[in-house]
């Protein structure tokens, strides 16, 4: 998984399979908020501290980049 304090980005070029959380959704830290697929394997990104998504950039089915930022997650 890759995050990184606020904000929850794609650890590779992929596919987001998806999305488990929704704006204004409280999440833990550790908790599964995206599952994308990249190079045959399935990839479950975790939100990196507790808060509230602020943000949801992507939904399933969309192609993204390195590191492009995917969900965003901020103190309550």
């Amino acid at each position: 998984a890759s995050s990184s304090g606020e904000t929850v980005t794609a650890p590779m070029a992929g596919t987001i399979l998806k999305v488990q959380v929704e704006v204004g959704a409280s999440v833990n830290k550790g908790d599964v908020v995206v599952v994308m697929e990249a190079m045959k394997m399935e990839y479950t990104l975790e939100a990196d501290r507790d808060g509230r998504v602020e943000e949801v950039r992507i939904q399933a089915g969309q192609q993204v980049a390195l590191g492009e930022v995917l969900v965003r997650v901020v103190d309550v």
